[in-house]
Parts: structure tokens; C-alpha cells; sequence
């Protein structure tokens, strides 16, 4: 950043109670923060994060894992907001395809999230495609293995302090989970993200300065059972 280079890590660890609360075309999930904690090692603060244990998010999707909302209660800490949160709760509901999920099965999904930071408006389109391996077990409970790869594209635009701030971005996702279609869970999910992006502070009335970045996800998951 302006001719420094900066590196960071931010490190989650949470342990979450996920309930089906009703079945059907609109299934509805609890899904509750009995422990999460975050560390940030490098140049930024770590977020307070020690209030939102017992935080809650009800969420609404469809059987295919699609969230059609989500609603947060119990937020009481600085820094983090009820969009982070939901953010993360959603990523614990697998997408799944229209059809059985056979063996050889393939399926494309298109996630568009939008967020606002510090002035800064972003578009988030990431384009997957899934397909089914061989059925598998694990713990004697028959799982179905999925993996999937997908590309991330990132435009944005704000301003900042009288700034006119632009933000493009591109990058790659690959993951595998484990399915478990008793229960509608995911019993091992796997990911990781690597997103290249730009951000460019100017206009073309004054010199612009331009910040690259590189952001690594690596992310496991566990179900405790």
C-alpha cells in the first residue's frame, strides 16, 4: 500500500448449533453462535467479537440451499454486524442440485452478494459448478461427496473523503463437502478462495493511486454430531 506491502491473517474459530426448525419448499434454520473468536496477526485491529456468543440467525432457503432471507438477533458488539454473521451463516447450507444428486450429476449456481464499506459499493458474482463423485459413508451414515470449482469476478465504486474510489477483482474457488441428506447438512466442507483485486483512488482530473491486493481463504468445517 503506497509503495509498502502489508500482510495480514485473520483466524476464525467458531462452534455453531444448526436446527431445521420446519420442512417444505421454504425450509427454515436455526443456526446460533455457541463460541466464536477471531484473531487478526499483521496491520489491523482484531474485531471485538466477545459479545456475540448466544447471537442467533434464522434463516429461510429453499431445498436446494438457496437463502431467500436471513434474519440476525442478539448483535451487540462493535465492528461486526448483523451482515457478517449472516454472511457466515449462510455458507453452512450446501447447494444442491434441482434433481436426485446421482453419481455423475453436474449443476451451476451464480452467488451475487452485494456490500457496503466505508462509501465503497461492491459486486460479489461467483459462478460454480458442482458435480456428485461416488456415494460415500462416514461414522456408518451414508453422505453424498461433492466438489466444485468457480470463478469470483469483483466491481465496485464509492467515494471516500472526496475520493473517487473504483474496485475490480478476479479469482478462483475450489471445494469438496460431504452431504449428509438424512439430515441436510453438511457433515466435512472444505474451501478455498485466492481473489486479486485493485483498488484505484482518483479520477482523471488528478493522479490516480492504485492498491493491489491478494486475499487467501482457506476454510474447513466439521460436524461434531
Amino acid at each position: 500500500m503506497l509503495g509498502r506491502r502489508n500482510h495480514y491473517t485473520l483466524s476464525s474459530t467458531s462452534v455453531v448449533r444448526l436446527t431445521l426448525l420446519n420442512s417444505g419448499p421454504r425450509l427454515l434454520w436455526r443456526l446460533g453462535f455457541d463460541e466464536l473468536g477471531l484473531r487478526v496477526t499483521g496491520a489491523f485491529p482484531t474485531p471485538r467479537v466477545e459479545r456475540l456468543r448466544g447471537t442467533v440467525v434464522t434463516l429461510a432457503t429453499t431445498p436446494t440451499g438457496s437463502v431467500l432471507d436471513a434474519t440476525t438477533s442478539g448483535i451487540g458488539s462493535p465492528g461486526i454486524g448483523g451482515q457478517y454473521v449472516e454472511r457466515a451463516a449462510e455458507s453452512f447450507l450446501p447447494r444442491l442440485p434441482g434433481g436426485p444428486a446421482q453419481p455423475g450429476a453436474t449443476w451451476s449456481d451464480t452467488l451475487t452478494v452485494t456490500e457496503v464499506l466505508r462509501g465503497v459499493t461492491a459486486r460479489v458474482t461467483t459462478v460454480l459448478t458442482y458435480s456428485v463423485a461416488d456415494t460415500s459413508a462416514i461414522a456408518a451414515r451414508p453422505v453424498v461427496p461433492v466438489t466444485y470449482v468457480g470463478r469470483i469476478t469483483v466491481t465496485g465504486a464509492g467515494t471516500i473523503q472526496g475520493s473517487r474510489v473504483s474496485l475490480s477483482g478476479s479469482g478462483t474457488v475450489d471445494g469438496h463437502y460431504l452431504y449428509d441428506p438424512t439430515d441436510r447438512v453438511f457433515d466435512l466442507h472444505v474451501q478455498e478462495q485466492v481473489l486479486d483485486s485493485m483498488l484505484t483512488i482518483g479520477g482523471p482530473s488528478r493522479v490516480a493511486v492504485e492498491i493491489p491486493s491478494r486475499q487467501v481463504l482457506r476454510a474447513r468445517a466439521e460436524r461434531l454430531f
